[in-house]
């Protein structure tokens, strides 16, 4: 049910939406599905986090997919940000010696 004054966002996703992302490499699996999808905006602000659009490779991203899949594992999203901290930290470490 719906909060008094809270904003719904409808967005529609049609034919051509997809045959354009299709077009621009998506993949089948990535792909929304037809129709009128609506949203409740996010409730709070994430703070010291970027929205980006990024490309990875298949492979990579299936592996990080079924890692995520075990029991009490992390989201997919964050551990790959994790092993990105990892190596920064490690790189951080090396100029520093």
């Amino acid at each position: 049910m719906n909060k008094i004054n809270e904003k719904i966002i409808e967005v529609e996703v049609t034919k051509k939406d997809l045959e354009e992302m299709k077009a621009d490499g998506t993949s089948e699996k990535d792909l929304p599905e037809l129709g009128v999808k609506r949203y409740r905006p996010a409730r709070h602000i994430i703070k010291d986090k970027n929205k980006i659009t990024l490309l990875i490779d298949s492979d990579v991203l299936e592996h990080f997919e079924t890692r995520s899949q075990e029991k009490n594992a992390a989201p997919c999203q964050t551990q790959i940000n994790d092993e990105l901290r990892r190596i920064m930290e490690r790189d951080k470490e090396k100029l520093a010696a």
